[in-house]
C-alpha cells in the first residue's frame, strides 16, 4: 500500500468521485470554502473519510514544493496489478485487451499526460519499467488530474510484457520514424502501442520484437512530436477505427 499527496483540488475531487481509497483530508482551519472545496468535503463526508483541520503554520511546514497548500488528500494507490490478471479478466468479460507500453519516457509530466489520456481513450492498462516511486508519485499524480491511480498499471519488463501480450494474440505497434501511416494501419481488436521517450525514440531490440512498426507523417524538418501528443494520436485513432465499426 502507497499513500500519494493529492494537492490539486479537481484531481482530488475526480477520485473521491471515483471512490478511490483516501486515508485522510486536511485542511488548513482558515480556509475559505469555495464551490470546488464545498463538494470535495461533501463527497468525502459521504464516504465517510476522515477530514481533518490543522492550523496554517502546520499547513506550511508540510507542504510540497514552494505553493501555498490548504487542503490536500492522502490518496491509498492500489491500482498495481499484474498483466495475466488483467488479461484474464477481459478474457472472462469477452473484452479485447487495449494497452500501453511506455518505454523509457523521463519527464513526469509527459507521464502524467500519457497517463490521462490512455484513460479518457479506455486503455485497459498502462505498462511501465522501473521503479515504480518514479512512475506513480505526486508530480505524475498532478499533470495526470488524478487519472494515473485510476488506470490499473503494471510494472514489468517491456519484453517479457510484449511476450506474454503476443502469447495472447495482442498486436504489438511500436511507434517509431520508418513504419506505416498510423492509420494506413488496422489498429482495431486486441491491440498494444509501445512508446519511446521522443529524444531517444524506441531502440531496435525493442521494435524488433514487436509485430509491426507505425508512423505519424511529419514535415521533414520535424523529427518527433512530443510523445504525450503521440500518444493522444496513436490512441484515439484506435478509437475511432472501432466506433466507425460498431456504426
Amino acid at each position: 500500500m502507497k499513500i500519494i499527496k493529492v494537492r490539486n483540488k479537481n484531481a482530488l475531487l475526480e477520485l473521491l468521485k471515483d471512490e478511490v481509497d483516501f486515508e485522510k483530508i486536511i485542511l488548513a482551519d482558515d480556509l475559505i470554502k469555495d464551490d470546488l472545496i464545498k463538494d470535495i468535503l461533501l463527497v468525502a463526508r459521504s464516504r465517510n473519510i476522515s477530514i481533518e483541520k490543522i492550523s496554517h503554520r502546520k499547513m506550511i511546514k508540510g507542504r510540497s514544493g514552494t505553493s501555498r497548500e490548504s487542503l490536500v488528500g492522502f490518496m491509498i494507490s492500489k491500482n498495481i496489478q499484474s498483466l495475466k490478471n488483467l488479461l484474464d479478466d477481459l478474457l472472462e468479460k469477452n473484452l479485447d485487451p487495449f494497452f500501453l507500453l511506455i518505454n523509457r519516457v523521463g519527464y513526469t509530466s509527459n507521464i502524467g499526460i500519457i497517463a490521462r489520456t490512455a484513460f479518457a481513450a479506455g486503455v485497459n492498462g498502462l505498462i511501465f519499467q522501473g521503479e515504480e516511486d518514479r512512475f506513480l508519485n505526486e508530480e505524475t499524480l498532478h499533470f495526470s488530474m488524478g487519472a494515473i491511480a485510476r488506470i490499473p498499471l503494471v510494472k514489468m519488463s517491456i519484453f517479457e510484457s510484449l511476450k506474454e501480450l503476443q502469447k495472447n494474440g495482442v498486436k504489438t505497434f511500436s511507434l517509431q520514424m520508418g513504419g506505416t501511416t498510423y492509420f494506413k494501419e488496422n489498429l482495431s481488436g486486441p491491440v498494444a502501442f509501445v512508446l519511446g521517450d521522443e529524444g531517444e525514440g524506441l531502440s531496435e531490440k525493442v521494435s524488433s520484437r514487436c509485430y509491426k512498426k507505425i508512423s505519424i507523417p511529419m514535415r521533414q524538418d520535424i523529427d518527433s512530436l512530443n510523445v504525450g501528443v503521440s500518444a493522444a494520436i496513436i490512441l484515439y485513432e484506435k478509437v475511432r477505427q472501432e466506433n466507425l465499426l460498431r456504426k
